[in-house]
């Protein structure tokens, strides 16, 4: 048997195991074998001489991952009690990115284990093509000049929450403490406990892109990223990482943890940029 026939059969395969999961007792489970099949059929991909054919079965294996990956953060999202309702109604279309729906409250999505280091412990490291790596503890951070940004979120599971006040440092501020080299051209920013993504310089140096450790007035909780978390209004919401530890800055472009699975290196909710 070849390798386009096995991957073919991979993805029957993988397909029939997403649609036994709503009968499952343990859904995200069931995802996840349905993730280990798709691995399998990634891995044989490399076996296709044919490249056109290689590139239409990548994108089948990439579009599924990417849909899987969706699926198993839905299924852990939750409602968010004791925010600020958000405005859903009056607000100008041009606002709402194609196939978003607004939401007042602010759904809780994120991969991994919530963190429990306390906030006199947490610190920011910036890293890698600079001048002087530099480290600062969250309250050396809040010592310095704030600033409060309004802008929407949006997140790549269909949802947008519009007005949201966060407060917090300008990424730039940050990155002009460390000093960017000449060649620096791209971050890799991470967070707790093993999440990256990944964005280009210009990107970050923006007016409204934010290192925040407080929302519509309130400090951020561990839910939604506190005690800091990135903010970048102009792409979907997984490259706003939460829980962030390092800004590692480089000369290419590395994809992220998201990246990595098929989704869209740049993001841009208005573009639909979600997956590659």
């Amino acid at each position: 048997m070849d390798a386009e026939t096995r991957i073919t059969e991979l993805l029957v395969r993988a397909d029939e195991i997403v649609k036994a999961a709503p009968a499952r007792r343990d859904e995200s489970a069931v995802i996840g074998q349905a993730g280990e099949v798709l691995e399998r059929a990634r891995d044989l991909l490399d076996e296709v001489t044919d490249d056109e054919r290689r590139r239409a079965l990548a994108s089948q294996v990439s579009r599924r991952i990417g849909d899987l990956d969706r699926a198993l953060v839905a299924s852990f999202a939750g409602p968010s009690p004791g925010v600020r309702r958000a405005p859903t109604r009056g607000v100008e279309p041009a606002r709402i990115p194609p196939n978003q729906h607004l939401t007042a409250g602010f759904p809780v999505l994120h991969v991994g284990r919530m963190p429990d280091t306390p906030d006199q412990r947490w610190t920011l490291t910036v890293t890698g093509q600079v001048v002087e790596r530099r480290r600062w503890s969250l309250a050396q951070l809040q010592a310095m000049p704030t600033v409060t940004d309004r802008s929407d979120f949006h997140c790549v599971t269909g949802w947008s929450r519009l007005d949201n006040d966060w407060t917090g440092l300008r990424v730039r501020d940050v990155l002009e403490l460390a000093g960017a080299r000449p060649g620096a051209t791209h971050a890799i920013v991470a967070g707790h406990p093993a999440y990256t993504t990944n964005l280009d310089l210009e990107v970050l140096r923006r007016d409204d892109v934010l290192l925040a450790w407080a929302h519509d007035g309130e400090p951020l909780t561990r839910e939604h990223g506190g005690p800091l978390r990135l903010v970048v209004p102009s792409r979907y919401g997984w490259k706003s990482v939460k829980w962030v530890t390092e800004i590692r800055l480089l000369d290419r472009d590395v994809p992220g943890y998201w990246e990595e699975r098929g989704y869209h290196d740049v993001g841009d909710p208005f573009l639909e940029q979600r997956f590659r």
